[in-house]
C-alpha cells in the first residue's frame, strides 16, 4: 500500500509553558511516523490571532489523506474551529493526548501525574464537530500510555479508501446478468455518494480487443500463466486453453484501455453462453492482473472488493454461497480462483456441460481467517454486510452436473450463528480477504454513511 498521508495540527493554551507543549506534540509526532504514517506537519497552535492561519496556510493545498487534530491540553476553542471549519469537509480523528508522571520532579514532587486537560480540551470539541457534520473518530490514549495506533491506523486505512473510490472506475461486460435484482447500483447515486463511476461495454468490444492479440503473444502468456497448472483429468487441448488466455489478455486491455479498477463479466446469459467458453481462468487471471473481478455484473461486490483492496493492500476475490449447515457455509466459485486464494498448485480440469465448456479451476482454496463483504443500495442509501470467520478444508462435492475434483471453496464456519447471518443476507456473493479488516470497514462505512451490519465476534 502506498504510504497513507496526514495533515497534522495539535492545538493547546498559551497560559501554559509553549516548549513543554512543543515536546509532547514532538512525542505524539513521533509515534505516528513509526507507525507508518507520513506526516505533513505545522507547528502547535496556541490560542488565537494569527496562528491558525498560519496552520491553515501550512496545511492548505498540500496532499494528505486525513485530518489529525492533536488535543494536547484544554484550549482556545475558537482557534481551533478557526481550523475545522476551513477543513470541515475533510476526515479527521480528534485525538486527546494522555498526561504523563513526573519522575525526574520538573514540576513539582515527583511521581505527581502532570496533566494537560486534554481531555478537556477534546471533550469541549466533539458534540460540536458531530453538529457540523464532520466525519472524524474520537480517540485517546491514557496516561503514560501509548498512543492508540491500531485505532489511528484503522481510520487511516478508512479515510485513505475513501479519497481511492471518488476516482475508481467500475468496469464490465454488458448489464444485468440473469435479471437479478441483488446485483445492480443506480450509477448517479453510486458516484454522489461513494464516488466510483460504472461503465458497461459489450462483447463485440471484448472480441474486437481479443482479435487483435496475435497468436504468438497468447502462446508466450500462456507458458507464463500456466507453468505451474496441473491437470487432474488429463491436459486439455492447447487451443482450448489458448482460447481461454486470449480472453482474458482482451478483458486486461479493455481494463488499461479505460482506466478501470475492477471488471466484471455477464457470464451466464453472456460471456459463457455466446462465446464458447467459461470464464472462470480468465477472470481468475485479470484479478491477477490486479482487477478484482465479480461474477454477474454485481456492482455491489465489486466495490466491496475495491474497498477491501485499498484497504488490506491484498488480492480480494468474491465468493458464493452453495450449502449452509448450521454451523458453517459452503462457499466457493464455478472454476474461479485467484493465485493467492489458491493452496498448492493450480488445478485445472476441462467440463463440458449444458451452459459451461471449456477449463476451470479445481484448485484447493487456502485456509484461515477471512473477512467478507457485501455492499447493497437500500431505499435510503447503502447497506454493508461484514462477516467474519475461519475458512477450512472444503467437503468433497460437486455442482450438479459437473464431475469432480470439487470448484475451489472452503467450509466457512462464521464466528456468530449462521443462522443471524442469513437474517441478514444480501446477496448471492461476498467480496472476501484473508484476514480481519472489521474496524476499517466500519470505519470507511461512518465515512460514507453506509448503515453496516456486523456479524463478527469483534
Amino acid at each position: 500500500m502506498t504510504k497513507i498521508k496526514a495533515g497534522y495540527v495539535s492545538f493547546g493554551t498559551m497560559f501554559y509553558e509553549p516548549d513543554n507543549l512543543k515536546m509532547i506534540s514532538s512525542a505524539a509526532e513521533k509515534q505516528l511516523s513509526d507507525a507508518g504514517l507520513e506526516l505533513i506537519s505545522t507547528d502547535p497552535v496556541f490560542g488565537e490571532g494569527p496562528e491558525p492561519e498560519r496552520a491553515i496556510r501550512d496545511l492548505k493545498g498540500k496532499d494528505w489523506d486525513f485530518l489529525f487534530i492533536n488535543i494536547i491540553n484544554w484550549i482556545d476553542t475558537r482557534g481551533v474551529f478557526r481550523v475545522l471549519h476551513e477543513f470541515r469537509n475533510e476526515p479527521m480523528i480528534l485525538y486527546s493526548y494522555g498526561g504523563f508522571t513526573d519522575h525526574e520532579g520538573r514540576f513539582g514532587k515527583k511521581g505527581t501525574l502532570i496533566s494537560p486537560a486534554a481531555g478537556a480540551g477534546s471533550t469541549s470539541l466533539r458534540f460540536p464537530m458531530e453538529q457540523w457534520g464532520i466525519k472524524f473518530k474520537y480517540l485517546f490514549n491514557g496516561p503514560d500510555m501509548p498512543m492508540d495506533i491500531n485505532g489511528i491506523l484503522s481510520f487511516a486505512r478508512a479515510a485513505y479508501t475513501m479519497k481511492r473510490l471518488r476516482h475508481a472506475r467500475l468496469g464490465m461486460i454488458g448489464y444485468n446478468d440473469m435479471g437479478l435484482y441483488s446485483t445492480g447500483l443506480n450509477p448517479t447515486r453510486l458516484r454522489d455518494l461513494i464516488g466510483p463511476e460504472i461503465e458497461s461495454m459489450d462483447m463485440l468490444q471484448l472480441k474486437k480487443r481479443m482479435d487483435s492479440i496475435p497468436l504468438s503473444e497468447v502462446r508466450e502468456e500462456v507458458k507464463r500463466v500456466s507453468k505451474d497448472w496441473e491437470y487432474p483429468l488429463g491436459k486439455p487441448d492447447d487451443e482450448v486453453v489458448e482460447y481461454a488466455v486470449r480472453v482474458y489478455m482482451g478483458t486486461v486491455a479493455l481494463c488499461k484501455e479505460k482506466k478501470f479498477d475492477t471488471f466484471s463479466y455477464k457470464c451466464v446469459d453472456g460471456v459463457d453462453l455466446e462465446m464458447g467458453l467459461t470464464h472462470a481462468v480468465p477472470s481468475s487471471l485479470v484479478v491477477d492482473a490486479g482487477y478484482p473481478y465479480v461474477d454477474e455484473n454485481d456492482l455491489g461486490n465489486s466495490v466491496s472488493q475495491l474497498m477491501l483492496k485499498i484497504i488490506s493492500g491484498k488480492q480480494v476475490a468474491f465468493i458464493e454461497h452453495y450449502e449452509h449447515h448450521p454451523e458453517w457455509i459452503l462457499l466457493g466459485e464455478d472454476g474461479y480462483c485467484p493465485s493467492d486464494f489458491i493452496e498448492g498448485k493450480p488445478q485445472i480440469k476441462y467440463i463440458s456441460t449444458v451452459l459451461l465448456k471449456g477449463i476451470a479451476h479445481c484448485s484447493n482454496m487456502k485456509k484461515g481467517r477471512m473477512t467478507l463483504a457485501c455492499l447493497s443500495e437500500t431505499k435510503q442509501g447503502y447497506r454493508m454486510h461484514i462477516v467474519t470467520g475461519e475458512g477450512r478444508e472444503r467437503p468433497q462435492w460437486v455442482e450438479m452436473g459437473v464431475p469432480l475434483p470439487s470448484w475451489p471453496s472452503i467450509k466457512f464456519y462464521p464466528d456468530v450463528p449462521v443462522r443471524q447471518i442469513l437474517d441478514h443476507v444480501q446477496s448471492q456473493h461476498f467480496a472476501a480477504v484473508y484476514g480481519t479488516y472489521v474496524n476499517e470497514l466500519v470505519d470507511l462505512c461512518k465515512l460514507l454513511n453506509i448503515d453496516v451490519t456486523v456479524d463478527s465476534k469483534l
